[in-house]
């Protein structure tokens, strides 16, 4: 029976499991065959850019790859969940094999995102401990496509909380963030609102690992940010103009409302602790998804 982390991961969260093992697993299965394994990763992005890139050519006004590592890294995990074997040669087929075999041995293999090296927001793949990129050059698009390193080397590191993600927002995206005072009911969840130079605003974070970081911890993270002081009156002004035509959620009067609101519903959803199931997941989805929409289309902001 293997030794697992006291603590079962978060979603997407950039932490090996089980290290002496996984260790063990990495050594004997990857580590021998890393040219294979990148040549098998190489070839599948090369594969997919030109479909990624026709389906958006741009994002937040930046071309194709840039500020697209979310999207490519799930059309990888994808292919590498579709693909024949049968239809690989060479060192591909070496990469996919050895890969395989590993997974098939016990070894561990997910999806991750974090604060990479202080500077972005980055996601990749974890295997056993060795860190995978598919997306090194959303960020410096001159970088080599595929990087592969030791994931103690990698520099990618759990994002602690909100005051943490406004950080790298503000490093990273140049953004202003302020708390949630405008939407209450889903402030413990999403606790913050941020505007993208170029882009606009948007309620943040729609992360699985940030709505599960501070669902399981009660909604302490949540609070930390919502109790600053008050969002201020000409951005409340803005977004209570661009958001009620929702009508979904009654709009707070004014922002120490909206704070005060804010917190007791934290109060509330710690003492009620619903599990974060899939079907509370996906409401919080529909319902981010459903302000972001609304916010991207009022082009005044």
């Amino acid at each position: 029976m293997s030794m697992m982390s006291a603590r079962p991961l978060l979603p997407n969260e950039p932490r090996v499991i089980d290290t002496p093992r996984q260790q063990a697993l990495t050594e004997q299965h990857l580590l021998p065959t890393l040219g294979p394994l990148m040549t098998l990763m190489q070839g599948i992005r090369a594969s997919l850019d030109p479909v990624l890139r026709a389906a958006q050519p741009f994002k937040w006004g930046k071309p194709y790859p840039l500020g697209q590592c979310l999207e490519i890294s799930l059309a990888v995990k994808r292919r590498l969940r579709e693909i024949n074997p049968v239809t690989l040669s060479g060192e591909a087929a070496q990469g996919h094999a050895a890969l395989a075999a590993f997974l098939a041995a016990g070894g561990h293999m997910h999806q991750v995102w974090g604060d990479l090296r202080g500077a972005y927001f980055q996601n990749a793949f974890l295997a056993g401990t060795l860190y995978i990129d598919v997306s090194n050059d959303t960020v410096v698009p001159t970088k080599p496509p595929v990087e592969m390193l030791p994931f103690e080397q990698a520099g990618l590191t759990p994002v602690a909380d909100f005051a943490h993600y406004t950080r790298l927002a503000n490093r990273y995206w140049h953004a202003q963030v302020v708390p949630n005072h405008l939407l209450p009911e889903l402030a413990p969840h999403y606790p913050l609102f941020v505007h993208i130079p170029g882009v606009g605003w948007r309620l943040e974070a729609d992360s699985g690992y940030m709505v599960a970081l501070t669902h399981t911890q009660g909604f302490s993270p949540s609070r930390a940010v919502l109790v600053a002081e008050p969002m201020d009156a000409a951005t409340f002004a803005t977004l209570a103009h661009t958001l009620g035509p929702l009508g979904r959620w009654p709009l707070p009067h004014h922002a120490i409302q909206g704070r005060e609101i804010a917190l007791q519903r934290c109060a509330a959803a710690a003492l009620a602790a619903q599990p974060l199931d899939a079907t509370l997941r996906a409401d919080l989805g529909r319902r981010i998804a459903a302000v972001n929409a609304c916010l991207s289309s009022a082009r005044t902001l």
